[in-house]
């Protein structure tokens, strides 16, 4: 499968993913609002979370892809690496979790907590915290897919969850005959649930097309020990970015004002799509090739696919950025001005959100970067990036919210961002500060051109339409700025002639994409 048919599946389930997490996330703030229950329940989501992004989706699978596209270079039926893993992870997590539940049973049965706010979140995360068992298994099934060239399982993977969560806020989330903890319960309940699904699909995939059967296997092999030593490197980085996430949201937590949990959590989730539909959707893609490319030496196909990444990311991230920067009142007033979520909300999100529009691009950089960093096993220099972003953002975080509030620790998100990236950046030795402005390499003076374009296309067309009066009024409003907006974007890159992968651009990529169109429907 191509780069770009590979793109379009997994940024196509991605999308569907970040849609259903948005209505699922309009359901929960009209349902919730900015209580204490649903950002207990937030606050508890985000622990389990934190695992998930370490042990499943982050350092463990990093680890385990590079060592395992090895051994599928000798033997393609060799499944002992992921039977070791699985059997690990299975007995850590089964063994943490049920920790977890009997910690959250002796807090509930002596008191421990006497905030309700803290007692709330800890009961919570006693029921959600057994989702980590599920979905780290499934993230490890997912990369073994992903070395074999499928990606629609993992994509599918976010997709389970946010129909989960829909359902249950449509059937619980507005019944007056639940309280606001037992719709907070069904919530947890529901995320466990989803858990169990988003293993099943991998596992059915791989059972089905490639004939792997799982054996527990406690045994040693020279190959577990390269993903372990891998692995506990890197958990740190990994652990610290995802304590990164933990201090800003605990931070906002302790906030007198009420909401700032709420708006982070808001913010961050506008930024994820982007963040997924295209620099994730990407790494994910061109992590096995350069995984492969390093493996076998190829330092051609190696430094091809890297820019390539490097180019594609930019050229959706910039322009993201922007938009949300432009429009993010407009956005959050029609996604989530509902019920419980009043005006006054929307005012202070949109705040939060025209500082948080930055990070997309930074973020979405340093995950190619860091990944390119793990294909090469490379797990020192991702660690130290982090370090640096969890220092940057503590400090910052504790100079600028006693006078800021939640902006404040927006603001220190926003430098924890800048400073990873450039970190990575001057740490690659593939990339100089030239490589920002070369055709082959990043193209940035081509992105801008058509981002400014962009820009002022939008700002033109607002001051003819900017009227909207009413809930309808105000989606069409946004989807026509939105629609004119890409439009100008990608016009200007296909008139710049923009380099994709290889040799080809936009405009030629379009123009033979047309071609095969027009012959298939002769």
């Amino acid at each position: 499968m191509s780069l770009f048919a590979s793109f379009s599946v997994v940024s196509g389930a991605t999308l569907l993913s970040r849609v259903l997490g948005l209505l699922r996330d309009v359901l929960f703030f009209a349902a919730f609002g900015t209580s204490i229950y649903g950002e207990a329940f937030l606050l508890a989501f985000t622990i389990p979370n934190l695992f998930r992004r370490m042990l499943g989706e982050g350092t463990l699978t990093s680890a385990f892809i590079p060592v395992f596209s090895e051994s599928q270079l000798v033997n393609k039926n060799n499944w002992s690496l992921l039977n070791e893993v699985l059997t690990r992870l299975f007995v850590f997590l089964g063994c943490l979790s049920v920790f977890v539940a009997f910690f959250t049973l002796l807090t509930h049965q002596f008191s421990w907590f006497s905030n309700p706010k803290w007692y709330l979140a800890n009961y919570l995360n006693g029921v959600t915290f057994f989702y980590v068992i599920f979905i780290c298994a499934s993230a490890i099934l997912v990369g073994a897919l992903n070395v074999r060239d499928r990606f629609l399982e993992g994509s599918l993977s976010p997709v389970v969850l946010n129909l989960f969560l829909i359902f249950t806020l449509c059937f619980v989330g507005f019944n007056r005959d639940f309280s606001f903890g037992q719709k907070a319960l069904f919530l947890s309940l529901a995320v466990v649930g989803a858990g169990l699904f988003q293993l099943y699909l991998p596992w059915f995939r791989l059972s089905k097309n490639f004939g792997w059967k799982f054996k527990w296997k406690f045994s040693n092999s020279s190959e577990l020990s390269e993903v372990s030593s891998l692995f506990w490197v890197g958990a740190f980085g990994a652990a610290i970015a995802q304590v990164n996430i933990l201090v800003s949201r605990i931070l906002a937590y302790t906030l007198d004002d009420p909401g700032g949990v709420s708006y982070l959590y808001m913010t961050a989730r506008l930024v994820e799509l982007p963040l997924g539909v295209f620099a994730i959707a990407i790494s994910t893609i061109l992590f096995p090739v350069l995984s492969r490319a390093a493996s076998k030496g190829d330092k051609v196909l190696y430094k091809s696919s890297f820019f390539a990444g490097l180019r594609m990311i930019s050229m959706l991230t910039i322009p993201s950025s922007i938009g949300l920067l432009l429009l993010g009142e407009l956005v959050i007033s029609v996604l989530f001005e509902w019920k419980a979520f009043g005006e006054s909300n929307v005012v202070m999100a949109s705040e939060v959100l025209m500082i948080v529009a930055w990070t997309i691009p930074l973020y979405a950089l340093s995950t190619f970067l860091i990944k390119s960093y793990h294909s090469q096993k490379n797990m020192k220099v991702p660690l130290r990036a982090a370090l640096l972003s969890l220092l940057v953002n503590v400090v910052c975080s504790l100079t600028f919210m006693s006078a800021y509030g939640v902006k404040g620790l927006a603001w220190a998100n926003l430098a924890a961002a800048f400073a990873q990236f450039t970190f990575l950046y001057c740490k690659n030795p593939e990339l100089s500060w030239s490589s920002l402005v070369r055709n082959n390499q990043i193209c940035l003076p081509k992105i801008f051109a058509a981002a400014c374009t962009m820009f002022f296309s939008i700002q033109l067309i607002r001051l003819v339409f900017d009227t909207a009066a009413n809930k309808f009024g105000l989606f069409l409003q946004l989807s026509l700025f939105i629609l004119v907006g890409a439009f100008c974007y990608f016009l200007a890159l296909m008139l710049l002639k923009f380099p994709l992968a290889g040799r080809k651009h936009l405009l030629s990529l379009i123009s033979r994409n047309y071609a095969m169109l027009t012959k298939f429907l002769k």
